[in-house]
């Protein structure tokens, strides 16, 4: 309980106190007017004596004293005297008249005492009164009879009884009490504790730069944080919307369907990643967004609702855009006068007349421009719209004689870097596969295993048959400088290369990986690598035999 909690509940209480004595007081004296009342009808001998007439103008001044005392400002013992003082009035007006039974109102302080002060007081009381009465009796001189045993048996075991009853309802009900207070502090803190963090988690959401919006498992939405009412309130979204009326897909110009768009399938109970949508109008201001959603479950397991997050990634969008376009512009350009510079390079290597030294320079510049064509040509396929599929021709192709005929072209290159090149494996190994592309894949692997190699190392490809797998795997095996393992998860990303391979002086533009992935995904296989510094890298490719296998599964790994 915090201390401002604390505060507060400390006049209650003592305002509690104070009530408690007073009400106490009027349960007694009320009755005890009723009781004078009809005295006065029956027997007002009792108020001739002035003893009996101060008695009980006695009691209604111990009401104006329970009224009137500030009890909350003193100690809470004095409190204890209003219950004794009324058993002792209320005993010296039995003895003005014993057969009224006035006696037996002693009953009322008695479970004051036992309902509100300790087991101590109670027996203190309990034990009093019942001397009193005896004492009282026997200081009377008359003999005892038959008639006084309820003034020594009835009366004390009643009062003995109810006191006891009242003492052990009222200590039970003081514990629960207790314990309620104490659930209710643990409630009051628990609560406190969870509105703070509410309140955290509130300003935590509203502090970063990316939309958030939660949801319960009615889909009524609960939380929109100041990031994406921000970026609603810049695209005129109605007030009473939380998404823009109308959302494209990543070409920018399809719009979404009510069932597909991404609010509507996160409240249908999808979780999914990195969805990009734009908003506004194609030819006008315009955004991009990654969308993505995660679902939430209670501690039982159940649906829970959850919660959707949007990253502005316009600008990441628009840069890409822009180095596509300049990389394609530039390429295009180079393309053209290159593939002239290899017609006139090729004519001119034909002439007989050349001497030997001319030959070599010819030779040394058309093999440079041979390696220029090719970096242009990754350029061009990488700068290629990003939904454009690269153009497929599949057919039923051997893979092994692919790869005899990639080593063969690629002998030279080996020998020139001292590098052993090998093939091993099946003689034959048909696919459902586009040849000219997988030739590309196989070039380009060697072509690595080759450059990044050491001297006098060694590459090996190798082709296996997996009729249990219904595919075709091929090895490129290198006993090269390998790649670190942080490295790995990115190699076959657009335009990266190594730490290692930007220091050396091997030329590349860091397409390769990327583009012989893609044509392996869209045969439907898989391109993985494994790799062991000082020891070499292993690229293993696998496709399957069957064109339906690859169809579905190529289709699954374009969508992803």
């Amino acid at each position: 309980m915090s201390g401002g909690d604390r505060a507060t509940a400390g006049p209650r209480k003592r305002g509690r106190v104070a009530s408690g004595i007073l009400s106490a007081q009027l349960l007694i004296s009320a009755p005890l007017l009723v009781v004078a009342v009809g005295l006065l009808f029956v027997d007002a001998t009792v108020f001739s004596s002035p003893v009996g007439f101060g008695i009980v103008a006695g009691f209604f001044a111990l009401t104006a004293v329970a009224a009137l005392v500030p009890w909350d400002s003193i100690h809470r013992r004095w409190g204890t005297v209003l219950p004794f003082a009324n058993i002792a009035g209320i005993l010296v007006l039995r003895e003005f008249d014993p057969q009224t039974g006035v006696g037996l109102l002693v009953v009322l302080p008695i479970i004051w005492i036992a309902r509100t002060f300790g087991a101590t007081l109670t027996i203190v009381g309990v034990t009093g009164t019942i001397l009193a009465m005896w004492g009282t009796r026997l200081m009377r001189g008359t003999s005892i009879t038959w008639s006084d045993f309820a003034t020594f048996i009835v009366v004390p075991v009643l009062i003995a009884f109810v006191a006891g009853a009242i003492y052990v309802s009222s200590a039970r009900g003081r514990a629960q009490a207790k314990l309620l207070r104490q659930h209710s502090s643990m409630v009051q803190g628990a609560l406190e504790k969870v509105s703070r963090q509410e309140g955290v988690l509130n300003e935590l959401l509203n502090a970063v730069d990316f939309g958030v919006i939660a949801f319960d498992r009615t889909g009524s939405v609960t939380f929109v944080n100041r990031a994406h009412r921000q970026y609603l309130t810049d695209f005129g979204t109605p007030a009473d919307s939380v998404v823009h009326p109308i959302v494209y897909q990543a070409d920018g110009v399809t719009t979404y369907s009510e069932g597909d768009r991404p609010l509507t399938r996160a409240l249908n109970g999808q979780a999914f990643d990195n969805l990009i949508i734009w908003v506004g109008e194609p030819g006008e201001r315009r955004a991009a967004h990654s969308v993505s959603s995660r679902i939430l479950y209670d501690c039982e397991g159940e649906y829970d609702g959850g919660v959707i997050v949007l990253n502005d990634i316009t600008k990441e969008l628009e840069a890409i855009r822009a180095r596509d376009d300049l990389i394609g512009s530039v390429s295009h350009e180079l393309r053209s006068p290159l593939t002239s510079i290899l017609g006139y390079l090729d004519l001119a290597r034909d002439d007989e007349h050349l001497d030997d030294e001319t030959r070599r320079m010819i030779e040394v510049a058309y093999a440079n421009s041979e390696r220029l064509l090719v970096i242009v040509t990754d350029l061009l396929s990488a700068a290629s719209d990003a939904d454009k599929q690269l153009a497929m021709s599949f057919t039923a192709g051997d893979l092994a004689q692919i790869a005899r005929d990639s080593v063969e072209a690629h002998q030279v290159m080996a020998e020139e870097r001292e590098v052993e090149l090998v093939i091993e494996g099946e003689d034959s190994a048909i696919a459902s596969i586009d040849p000219m592309r997988m030739r590309q894949v196989i070039d380009n692997l060697i072509t690595n295993a080759i450059k990044y190699n050491r001297e006098w190392g060694s590459v090996t490809v190798a082709v296996a048959a997996e009729p249990g797998a219904g595919g075709v795997s091929l090895e490129v095996r290198d006993t090269g400088q390998g790649i670190p393992d942080a490295d790995l998860p990115r190699i076959f990303d657009r335009f990266y290369r190594t730490k290692s391979a930007k220091s050396s002086t091997t030329v590349g533009t860091g397409l390769g990986l990327s583009i012989t992935r893609e044509i392996i995904h869209r045969h439907g296989g898989h391109l993985t690598v494994t790799s062991e510094l000082g020891i070499g890298t292993t690229f293993r490719v696998t496709v399957p035999t069957e064109r339906e296998a690859s169809a579905s599964t190529g289709a699954r790994n374009v969508a992803a």
